[in-house]
């Protein structure tokens, strides 16, 4: 190769990598979802609080690290574990759960306040582990939204555990992909803090009658 041809195609690629990094292909935008807040009729005033409500104290949500970043959480098998390039959570899910539950519990008419665990005049605390929170791919046409937690209902005088429970939910995922994922996991999440919440009324309910 003589050197007047070496020379027209190293012009020749210098100009197309210049090119690239000038006009660097666009890549794919990344879709954020999150977790909607409950629909809730008007606020609850002290009045419909019952007698002695007590103060409840939420600890930081407990998980595995998968579920501590915003990744959204998708399995295809039973050992599988994977996440979407594309989409992505608006915060992690401990946090974004944590928040729709104080949303909910600060309605129970047993609890007076919600309040963080640091809070040191609390009745009870209230330790959540998240179990699950994430997109189960079971065949080419079906999939679900899986949330599932563990909680423990703790007396915050004796540090006892007064009473435990797992809670959970699924809901079909469709279409078969992150967006529908996202909608299945907002609708399970809603049913495991609703189941949370009646849980919480039987307990503290015992509680009040002693």
């Amino acid at each position: 190769m003589n050197s007047c041809l070496r020379f027209t195609l190293l012009v020749m690629v210098v100009s197309l990598t210049g090119c690239s990094i000038i006009n660097p292909k666009p890549s794919q935008p990344i879709d954020i979802y999150t977790l909607a807040p409950m629909a809730i009729a008007g606020e609850q005033s002290v009045e419909d609080k019952v007698d002695n409500a007590l103060v409840l104290a939420l600890s930081p949500l407990r998980s595995s690290r998968g579920l501590m970043s915003s990744d959204i959480i998708y399995r295809d098998s039973q050992y599988g574990f994977d996440s979407y390039a594309y989409s992505r959570w608006s915060d992690s899910p401990t946090i974004l759960l944590a928040l729709l539950m104080q949303q909910s519990l600060s309605q129970n008419a047993t609890i007076s306040a919600v309040l963080p665990r640091e809070i040191s005049n609390a009745d009870i605390f209230l330790e959540t582990t998240l179990l699950d929170f994430s997109h189960h791919v079971q065949n080419e046409e079906t999939s679900l939204g899986r949330v599932a937690i563990r909680v423990n209902l703790i007396d915050a005088q004796t540090k006892t555990v007064l009473a435990s429970k797992e809670l959970s939910a699924k809901v079909d995922a469709k279409p078969r992909n992150a967006q529908g994922a996202t909608t299945a996991i907002n609708q399970a999440s809603m049913q495991v803090v609703e189941q949370l919440d009646a849980w919480l009324t039987q307990q503290m309910t015992k509680r009040l009658e002693k």
